[in-house]
């Protein structure tokens, strides 16, 4: 039977460049005058089963029929749709090979182990003031810290109802509404049925140095592959560059609170790490992340990301070691039996396999 396609709507938006899925379809649905559910619906994603966005992967990874009917329906290519999806970053930052649309489970289990929020987002105020609401897919990065453009960390919780920004009622994901049509510009958490009216834009922020800015810069490029990945002067895959960043995170985790004194970042990120050490809740979305698990906030993404990368532009192997040795020293003082596999992460290139084996004296991996 041949594929029946969705028509084509009079009024389409076009996409911004690095636009999130959610944000495209939420603008659509002002343009077109109705809400979210019922975009979907027009730009051919099979939503009428569906309780909960969970189980469409709604903005993590698409299918190529799902591609073609938006395609269809608006005109824009089936390359532009899957860029806004966060598969735009699978095989660099993000691994979901295994996440299939409809299977809620396939999305539940990747959501926990990935660096990213499926259904939540950070944001930069100023960035989303100008562009009148256009919502960015690296914000959904768990090493997003940091706006490149106007130097200043980016939000990750709503001031007024304490939500992670973007995520849903009370920090679950959010349903795709019947009947409320999008708030671009503000929180609009649901909180016991009342919408948190609180303006983004007027969120303040803080600024942060031009070096933590380029590191971010620097994460953006090799994410999208637009620079060379380096670990210890070699070239190594994406994939490879963020499974260092990864284990330098974990390795840093084990060894606080003794290890922050070593570290070359913000004094509020090293406040950040101490708190997600004593096991601090931060919002209503549930307690923070531990070793291997994302950065929940943009405290703690800041202060691991400013490590991993010092970390990661040593010039050769034995500086490698150098700089790894003082945090393999502060780790081995907490880590007992909390210590998890460093070596784990498959995609490790072989220099800083050897490094790891060097600085805690072959005791890398689990006993």
């Amino acid at each position: 039977m041949a594929a029946v396609w969705p028509r084509r709507l009079a009024l389409v938006v076009a996409p911004a460049y690095g636009e999130s899925f959610a944000s495209w379809v939420d603008r659509m649905a002002l343009r077109n005058g109705c809400p979210p559910w019922a975009m979907v619906e027009a730009l051919g994603l099979d939503v009428r089963a569906a309780s909960d966005v969970r189980s469409l992967a709604y903005g993590v990874v698409t299918r190529p029929e799902t591609r073609r009917a938006v395609e269809a329906a608006t005109g824009v290519s089936s390359e532009t749709a899957r860029g806004m999806h966060l598969e735009v970053f699978d095989g660099s930052v993000l691994d979901l090979a295994g996440v299939r649309v409809g299977d809620e489970e396939s999305v539940r289990r990747a959501e926990g182990r990935e660096r990213a929020q499926f259904f939540g987002s950070r944001v930069c105020p100023t960035c989303l003031a100008a562009s009148g609401g256009v919502w960015l897919t690296w914000w959904k990065l768990g090493w997003a810290a940091v706006c490149p453009e106007h130097r200043t960390l980016l939000v990750d919780l709503c001031p007024r109802c304490r939500v992670s920004v973007r995520r849903g009622p009370a920090g679950r994901p959010a349903r795709l509404s019947r009947s409320r049509m999008p708030a671009l510009l503000r929180c609009g958490a649901l909180l016991s049925g009342a919408v948190c009216d609180q303006p983004i834009p007027q969120i303040s922020t803080s600024s942060v140095s031009s070096r933590f800015a380029d590191q971010q810069q620097l994460v953006l490029e090799v994410a999208t592959h637009r620079r060379p990945a380096l670990i210890a002067g070699q070239v190594v895959s994406a994939g490879q560059w963020f499974a260092v960043l990864k284990a330098t995170a974990m390795l840093v985790r084990l060894g606080v609170p003794e290890v922050l004194p070593l570290l070359d970042a913000p004094l509020d990120s090293q406040g950040a790490l101490a708190a997600e050490a004593r096991g601090q809740r931060w919002n209503r979305a549930g307690s923070v992340g531990r070793f291997g698990m994302a950065p929940r906030t943009v405290l703690v993404a800041a202060g691991l990301l400013a490590v991993a990368l010092e970390v990661a532009a040593a010039e050769g192997e034995s500086e490698l070691v150098a700089r790894l040795m003082p945090l393999a020293a502060a780790a081995r003082m907490r880590w007992k039996e909390r210590r998890p596999d460093l070596l784990t992460p498959a995609a490790l290139p072989p220099v800083v396999r050897a490094a790891l084996e060097a600085v805690l004296g072959g005791q890398a991996g689990r006993p």
